[in-house]
C-alpha cells in the first residue's frame, strides 16, 4: 500500500509535467536505437553545448515569469564576449569583473526604460538588441579578438572540476540559485504575482518597478557569465558570438512549460526545456540532419508550445 501511495504521488507530479515525460521517452528511445547517444562522452558533450544557453535561460526565466521579455540577451553576450576577450589580454580578473559591471549597466538600461516609460518590453529589448549588436561591432572593429591561452581564465571554459567541465558546474550552480530565488524567496513570489496581475501587485504594496528592474539585472548578469564562459571556451571574442541565443533560450523556456505571458513558470521547467531541446538537436546531429532542419524543428516546437499554453489558459481561465 505504501508503494502504491508513493507511485500515485509520483504520477500526480508527472501529470503536471508532460515535457519531462516526453524528455524521458526521447532519451529512452534514442538510447535503444542509437547506441552512440547513451555514451558518457555524448552526454557530457550535450551538457557542454547546452551550458551557455541554459545559463541565459535561467536568468531570462525570472524576466518571463514577471510578464516581460528580454530579446537583447544574445547581443549582450556578443558585446560582453568581446569586452572580456580584449580585457583578458591585460588581466584575467578584470576580464571577469568588467563584463559583470557592463552587464549591470545593460540590464539597468532595459529595466529603467521599460518601467519608467511603461514601454512594452519586447519593443525596448528589440531595440536594445540592435544597440548592443552595433556596440559589439564598434568595440571590436568587426574583428575576432584572440585571447591569451594557458591562464586560469582559460579554466572557466575549458577546465574540469572532478571530471566535470567547469562551465557545466557553473550552469548547475546558477540553475539551483535561480530556482531558490524564484520558489523560496519573497522576491520570487513577487515576480509571479506581478506576472499574474501587475496592477493588483502594485495595489497590494509590492514595489513592482524595482522588482522588474532587478529581474532584468539578473538576466543581464547571466548574460555576462555566459559571455565570459564562451570567450574562455573559444579563447577569443566574436562580435556575433551570441547571435540567435535569445531565441534558443526563449524556445527552451517555452517548451519546458513556462508561460510567455507571465505568472507561471519555474527554473525546473526551463532546465527540462533546455535538455529537451538539446537532446532533439543532438539526435538530429547524430543522424546528419542538415542544420536548416534543426532550425525548422526549433520553430515548430516553440509554435506548438505557445499554442498549447494559450489554449490551456483560455480553457482554465489562467
Amino acid at each position: 500500500m505504501k508503494n502504491e501511495g508513493f507511485l500515485l504521488k509520483a504520477w500526480d507530479g508527472f501529470k503536471g509535467r508532460p515535457q519531462f515525460l516526453f524528455l524521458l521517452a526521447i532519451v529512452l528511445v534514442l538510447s535503444i536505437v542509437t547506441p552512440s547517444f547513451a555514451t558518457i562522452n555524448n552526454v557530457i558533450n550535450i551538457l557542454k553545448v547546452v551550458s551557455v544557453i541554459a545559463i541565459l535561460a535561467c536568468g531570462l526565466t525570472l524576466v518571463v515569469v514577471s510578464g516581460s521579455l528580454d530579446l537583447s540577451i544574445g547581443s549582450a553576450v556578443s558585446l560582453l564576449t568581446v569586452v572580456s576577450a580584449t580585457i583578458q589580454l591585460r588581466s584575467d580578473l578584470a576580464a571577469v569583473l568588467v563584463p559583470l559591471a557592463v552587464a549591470l549597466a545593460l540590464g539597468l538600461f532595459n529595466g529603467l526604460i521599460i518601467t519608467s516609460f511603461r514601454v512594452n518590453s519586447i519593443v525596448v529589448t528589440l531595440g536594445a538588441l540592435s544597440v548592443f549588436a552595433g556596440a559589439a561591432l564598434i568595440y571590436s572593429n568587426g574583428a575576432i579578438i584572440i585571447g591569451t591561452a594557458g591562464t586560469w581564465y582559460s579554466f572557466l571554459g575549458q577546465g574540469k572540476l572532478l571530471g566535470v567541465p567547469f562551465h557545466v558546474v557553473v550552469f548547475v550552480a546558477i540553475a539551483v540559485l535561480c530556482e531558490v530565488v524564484l520558489s523560496r524567496t519573497r522576491f520570487g513570489k513577487a515576480l509571479i504575482y506581478i506576472g499574474t496581475n501587475s496592477e493588483a501587485a502594485r495595489i497590494a504594496g509590492i514595489r513592482t518597478r524595482s522588482i522588474r528592474i532587478v529581474a532584468f539585472l539578473i538576466s543581464a548578469l547571466c548574460a555576462a557569465v555566459a559571455g565570459v564562459i564562451l570567450s574562455s571556451r573559444m579563447n577569443s571574442g566574436s562580435p556575433v558570438a551570441g547571435v540567435g541565443f535569445e531565441f534558443d533560450a526563449i524556445t527552451a523556456i517555452v517548451i519546458g512549460g513556462n508561460s510567455l505571458t507571465g505568472g507561471r513558470g519555474s527554473i525546473r521547467n526551463t532546465i527540462v526545456g533546455v535538455l529537451l531541446l538539446a537532446v532533439i538537436v543532438n539526435a538530429l546531429t547524430l543522424y546528419n540532419i542538415p542544420f536548416a532542419f534543426q532550425n525548422i524543428t526549433k520553430g515548430v516546437l516553440i509554435i506548438l508550445a505557445i499554442t498549447v499554453d494559450l489554449r490551456a489558459r483560455a480553457k482554465y481561465g489562467k
